[in-house]
């Protein structure tokens, strides 16, 4: 009995460990069995394809009814969608991707390819139905953010381009006011230059952002129509401004221009009268109307005084300011330096910091709010308003 007993213990044992063996293989047979992803190859990059291993897909094509479409690419967790994946030729546990943008996909490649640190970064890949990506073994693979030798060819031509900008805007007058240039030498012992412009140089900051903003986003996500509402009324508002300050200080200056020239004339016309008058005073014998002659010499001297001051005040208003520096110029009146000027340049930096940070970040070019549009609409409207008053 004493001998049974152990025998008994000794066989249900055995069946309990055999028992935890069959589970064992089972839950191991099963999880081998599982959909996974076990290799991935080929570039990963917008434009071409890859190729990823998924163990056991005749599973993952049962459960998505046999139809390639309903099988997503999981690209760092952001789902590809309306990239239909096709079977790789000779092989039953591949699938191919073509990577390209899609309507579905545009806001996932966005975020995907955004705040780029380098020309490209580690990504984690799977696949899966919606909302059910599958466990994979690819956590660190390379995603081509930049292609380097275009990247290189960008930064060289951009930094071509705004170098050849910067020296027209010094040596030409592309930025400066418009109007005859100043006399005289500066400080510096050359030609007195006239001042730089706000609004053009405001005019030239968007569209060096702008364009090098859409040739950049182009580049990285292949996508060209990346221009929005805020961005073109924007490129509005800054032509507008221009156009504006350019037309009234041209009608200011033809005006004045035009009542120098009326001036001039008055002042030949009183010079030649006052001659006579004071040859006929002087001649020998004395008219009869002597003291008519007198009245009349010394009304026109009077009125000649008063046109030679006009004159004068005409002459400077038409000669252009002169240059003090691009700051100075750009933040300064005839009074001085302006609030009104200082305003729409610190609304013009806010918004270039805010334009260049989205395009950065998010691979987009932003949509302002139209109270932000509206306020910056308002500063160039304050600008112009001021033009008016302001001497030429």
């Amino acid at each position: 009995m004493k001998y049974g007993n152990k025998g008994i213990f000794i066989l249900s044992f055995l069946m309990f460990f055999g028992l935890w063996i069959v589970s064992t293989q089972r839950v191991y047979a099963l999880d081998s069995f599982e959909p996974r992803i076990t290799k991935v190859e080929g570039e990963c990059a917008l434009s071409k394809s890859i190729t990823v291993t998924v163990n056991n897909l005749s599973g993952l094509l049962t459960e998505a009814k046999n139809e390639l479409a309903k099988i997503i690419l999981y690209l760092n967790g952001y789902p590809m969608k309306g990239i239909t994946p096709r079977l790789a030729g000779g092989n039953s546990d591949q699938i191919v991707f073509d990577l390209k943008r899609t309507p579905e996909s545009e806001k996932s490649w966005d975020s995907l390819l955004g705040r780029p640190k380098g020309f490209s970064k580690y990504i984690t890949i799977t696949v899966g139905l919606e909302n059910k990506p599958l466990d994979t073994d690819i956590t660190k693979y390379s995603l081509n953010v930049i292609h380097g030798n275009w990247f290189g060819i960008y930064v060289a031509i951009l930094g071509l381009s705004i170098a050849l900008f910067v020296m027209l805007a010094i040596y030409s007058d592309m930025l400066r006011d418009a109007g005859p240039q100043p006399a005289g030498i500066n400080r510096r012992g050359k030609p007195n230059r006239r001042p730089f412009s706000l609004a053009r140089t405001q005019m030239a900051v968007w569209f060096f952002l702008v364009i090098a903003s859409y040739v950049f986003i182009w580049m990285v996500t292949t996508a060209y129509g990346t221009l929005t509402s805020s961005v073109l009324a924007l490129i509005g508002i800054s032509a507008s401004t221009m156009l504006g300050a350019t037309i009234i200080d041209f009608n200011k200056r033809n005006e004045t221009d035009s009542l120098l020239k009326t001036r001039q004339l008055e002042e030949a016309k009183l010079q030649a009268e006052i001659a006579n008058l004071s040859a006929a005073l002087n001649a020998t014998p004395s008219p009869a109307n002597l003291d008519n002659v007198k009245k009349e010499l010394a009304e026109k001297t009077v009125r000649l005084n008063q046109v030679h001051g006009e004159i004068q005040g005409f002459s400077s208003t038409v000669s252009s300011v002169t240059s003090e520096g691009f700051f100075i110029d750009i933040l300064s009146d005839a009074n001085g330096i302006s609030f009104y000027r200082f305003q729409m340049a610190s609304w013009t930096v806010v918004l270039g910091v805010i334009f260049i940070s989205s395009v950065l970040n998010v691979l987009t070019m932003p949509e302002f709010p139209k109270e932000l549009l509206a306020l910056m609409g308002i500063s160039s409207g304050t600008y112009i308003g001021f033009k008016f008053p302001e001497k030429q």
